[in-house]
């Protein structure tokens, strides 16, 4: 059933994240992405049954370089975008990512809260990381 309910979860937030102007792409299997910011950047929302999370994806950032831009950046971010941010650099992976999480997820009931929530948090990913991205490339 999962399956199911995360392609629909996704169906119904793309089409509500281009009603509010956002430049959406196609869902994946368990994502939402937007078009890119910057060429090897995009912003995500991701679903789990109990978690969303919106994420900029720095897809190509083997040197780090855009990821230790942005978070040179790292507090006045989070202030503008309302809310704690985390910051993933693994060793030995090419992506670097940047993620808000809301603990509820396609089995919560509140669908429209949560699309809410992501559709405010990736206007704000991309109006703050869009500009600071083009100061860093």
């Amino acid at each position: 059933m999962g399956t199911k309910q995360i392609e629909i979860y996704l169906k119904v937030f793309t089409e509500k994240a281009r009603l509010a102007g956002l430049d959406m792409a196609g869902p994946g299997q368990n994502w939402a992405p937007m078009k890119p910011l910057a060429h090897g950047s995009h912003v995500s929302l991701s679903v789990r049954r109990d978690r969303i999370q919106v994420n900029l994806n720095n897809d190509k950032d083997e040197d780090r370089h855009r990821f230790h831009a942005l978070s040179a950046d790292r507090q006045a971010t989070e202030q503008a975008v309302g809310l704690p941010l985390e910051w993933e650099s693994k060793d030995g992976v090419k992506k670097t990512a940047i993620r808000a999480t809301l603990d509820a997820g396609y089995e919560s009931p509140d669908w429209d809260a949560q699309h809410e929530w992501a559709i405010e948090t990736m206007k704000a990913f991309e109006r703050e990381f869009g500009k600071r991205l083009k100061r860093v490339l």
